[in-house]
């Protein structure tokens, strides 16, 4: 494949993000630059994926490596968006001129797309992602023939918005992440150029027996057997209803006294509404804790547990699996539940006594912990090598590239550049 010239786009981007689109984003960036290919990134100066305030400096910036250009945020009108925002969410039919509004009042940076604009022969491949952001919307609508969506889909009431069915079909192609997601993709939008290619690993090194080993468990957790939920604390993400299966197979005597829930990441109870949960001994939020910690809190545990049922890859899955730790995902998420059945890494569950079964399974079974782990990081490093993932995207991102556009998806160049 001939060298070629990339520009990434996420809404943010900084050192130590925590959000699996952007770092997807960023590891593939930096990967790319790093094997010698010429790499920038372009985002906004937010930093909140809540409030979207400018709280970085505009301009250019260097992170592992790569270009980073960073560009205002517009002034949104909330009053208009969120409305909106909440009828999409709970399915309620909502006309094309309200969808363009409420894409309007996204996050949009007229200064990135009139740079977007004026860069068109600086660069062979734009890739805009995630999916649901103006920045991705209309910034791909600029040189949609040179436009790739890393769209990051989930099957949720957004993904049936006429608007974002108009991008898919204008964009040259797609980037997927993994099967489930190109499948849902081309089901709601027809035979899109492209595949799927995801994020690498690589196997990590031994840690440390040293620094940050005893302070990786906090005072309550102590020495007792845990699973582990480590992602944000968001209703979205599924974490109240692992929290209320888990008391529940507590309170109905179906798992061991002994074992305890451990969760960890950004957000609070309080956005989960559950901060009775707290109250109990077995239930331990954990602080932010280092790398090294983080590592050890999954190579201890029982399994890592993700309830989530829209993702569209689940990079802990494979963190997990590396650190010898099997997984257990909600069953009615197509993608993990692929990547489970794919790899033989773990099990998964639809209901409080299936997630019971499961968690008793574990601890009853330590020889079928290590054989699931042992399988899981075998698919890791079999399916998501960054070898085995570079060499998708060249042969991905070429085949789109090469193939000719047909008319009926859009015209050649759209020259709207702000909302």
């Amino acid at each position: 494949m001939k060298s070629r010239r990339y520009c990434f786009v996420v809404p943010r981007y900084f050192e130590g993000i925590a959000g699996g689109a952007e770092t997807l984003m960023g590891e593939l960036a930096r990967n790319l630059a790093k094997r010698g290919d010429s790499v920038e990134l372009l985002a906004t100066c937010a930093k909140d994926n809540r409030t979207w305030r400018n709280e970085f400096p505009e301009g250019e910036l260097t992170i592992d490596g790569i270009k980073v250009t960073r560009f205002k945020v517009n002034e949104r009108d909330l009053d208009t968006w969120v409305p909106i925002q909440l009828a999409i969410h709970e399915g309620k039919a909502v006309d094309v001129d309200r969808q363009l509004l409420w894409m309007q009042e996204s996050v949009n940076s007229d200064s990135m797309y009139r740079h977007i604009k004026k860069s068109r022969d600086a660069f062979d491949v734009f890739f805009f992602g995630p999916y649901l952001f103006g920045s991705t919307f209309w910034g791909s609508m600029i040189h949609p023939d040179k436009s790739v969506l890393i769209p990051c889909l989930h099957n949720e009431a957004y993904a049936y918005v006429d608007v974002i069915a108009s991008m898919f079909r204008e964009v040259r192609g797609c980037l997927f992440n993994a099967e489930p997601e190109m499948q849902l993709a081309r089901s709601l939008y027809g035979e899109i150029p492209g595949g799927v290619v995801g994020m690498g690993f690589a196997r990590p090194l031994p840690r440390s027996s040293g620094d940050g080993e005893d302070a990786s468990r906090s005072e309550r957790l102590g020495r007792a057997p845990y699973i582990l939920y480590l992602g944000r604390k968001e209703m979205g993400k599924n974490v109240h209803v692992l929290i209320d299966y888990f008391m529940q197979a507590k309170r109905d005597g179906l798992i061991p006294h002994e074992i305890k829930l451990a969760v960890l990441g950004g957000g609070s109870f309080s956005d989960l509404h559950r901060t009775d949960a707290l109250e109990r001994d077995d239930i331990i939020d954990l602080p932010h804790v280092t790398e090294t910690q983080k590592r050890r809190l999954i190579a201890e545990s029982l399994c890592l547990c993700q309830p989530s049922t829209n993702e569209s890859f689940s990079i802990v899955l494979m963190e997990a699996w590396l650190e010898g730790t099997p997984v257990v995902v909600h069953g009615e998420c197509a993608v993990t539940r692929h990547h489970v059945i794919e790899s033989g890494g773990g099990l998964y569950f639809s209901s409080p006594t299936d997630l019971a079964g499961v968690l008793r399974y574990m601890w009853d079974n330590p020889a079928a912990r290590a054989n699931f782990a042992a399988r899981g990081a075998s698919y890791v490093e079999r399916a998501y090598s960054w070898e085995a993932v570079l060499a998708r995207f060249d042969s991905m991102t070429e085949s789109i590239m090469s193939s000719e556009r047909p008319m009926s998806r859009g015209k050649t160049e759209n020259n709207h550049v702000s909302p």
